[in-house]
């Protein structure tokens, strides 16, 4: 191949001599093959520098992570406010901790580093779980957005959750607090108190529903999606036990509005002190209705429904806890003349 003056001077103008663009023919021709069907040898070359030339161009649109961190925050405002604060709180404690990778290029970050700022961070199971989601989530932003090729947080396993037994809750203390809450200065407490203990409700589903989603005439409480912890609604059965006490105790039917009370925290607390239990399990109200449920009703299908789980291995691995709640505790229970 002869090589023009003017061709010359072009390789030179390009800032490389022609020795370098030689260089560079031959190493390209090195990595083409020799015969493809259908395909020139000097075609194929081109098509691998058009390759080249796109990879290159998606490799330099990027952003950092924290600049991906506050896109994939502002995408999720309208959120409820505890997933808001929960996103805020952990996206934070990763890019003041680790300054390093929340300034590195979002593609060019690898989940052995991921792993690591879990790992460093997080080192409990749920709190690594949900650090990994947090960083899930950033990253499925980056790759709508063009800013990454792939989720490396996919290569990173969850950790597995080691859930400790829960009881329900004595009897005798069932009546303490039952009775506890019947006092004028707890009554406000009563109606939440009876959805969580005779429907099953999470305290953060008592604190949004309303009045207006108790069904009086078709004998059911709709738990909207957007109330719901996991985001499907639920149609849970108003047992005549309850629907006593909401009307008996709590005046129910014709009031509207909030039924979780102002400042509901600093008032459950204080009743939880004043019926005698200075220690308190999460969730044990879900876990009472569960055992109790089960242990009179002896329907795991219907259970699973009100309680609104997908399926019933949950239940059987960490709700049900039936042990010390007899038969007669069991119907007392869900008797509508045993606590009013």
């Amino acid at each position: 191949m002869i090589i023009k003056n003017e061709d010359h001077k072009w390789i030179y103008s390009m800032g490389i001599t022609l020795e370098d663009a030689v260089r560079l023919s031959r190493e390209l021709l090195e990595r083409c093959p020799k015969s493809k069907k259908g395909v020139s040898r000097l075609n194929y070359c081109r098509k691998i520098i058009e390759e080249g030339d796109r990879a290159v161009k998606e490799e330099e649109q990027t952003v950092t992570l924290r600049e991906a961190v506050e896109v994939s925050l502002r995408e999720r405002e309208g959120r409820r406010p505890s997933t808001r604060r929960e996103l805020h709180y952990v996206s934070k404690r990763i890019l003041q901790s680790q300054t390093r990778i929340a300034s590195k290029p979002l593609r060019s970050i690898k989940p052995s580093e991921c792993q690591g700022v879990l790992s460093a961070l997080f080192p409990t199971p749920r709190q690594f779980n949900k650090g990994r989601t947090v960083l899930h989530s950033v990253f499925a932003c980056g790759e709508r957005h063009g800013w990454c090729k792939g989720n490396p947080i996919k290569a990173i396993p969850k950790m597995r959750l080691r859930e400790t037994e829960i009881e329900a809750l004595p009897w005798e203390e069932i009546g303490k607090l039952l009775g506890a809450v019947q006092e004028s200065n707890h009554r406000s407490l009563a109606p939440v108190l009876g959805l969580m203990l005779w429907a099953g409700i999470r305290p953060t589903e008592a604190q949004r529903i309303q009045w207006e989603d108790i069904n009086w005439e078709e004998g059911d409480i709709l738990l909207p999606a957007r109330h719901s912890k996991t985001g499907g609604a639920r149609c849970i059965t108003l047992q005549p036990v309850l629907e006593r006490w909401l009307v008996k105790v709590c005046g129910g039917k014709g009031r509207q509005g909030d039924i979780c009370p102002e400042n509901w925290n600093h008032k459950w607390q204080k009743l939880r002190r004043d019926a005698g239990m200075s220690e308190w399990q999460q969730d044990v109200l879900r876990h009472t209705f569960a055992s109790y449920h089960l242990k009179h009703f002896r329907d795991l299908s219907q259970l699973q429904i009100e309680m609104g789980h997908s399926t019933s291995h949950l239940l059987r691995t960490r709700y049900l806890n039936m042990r010390g709640i007899t038969r007669e505790h069991a119907r007392l229970f869900w008797s509508p003349r045993e606590w009013c």
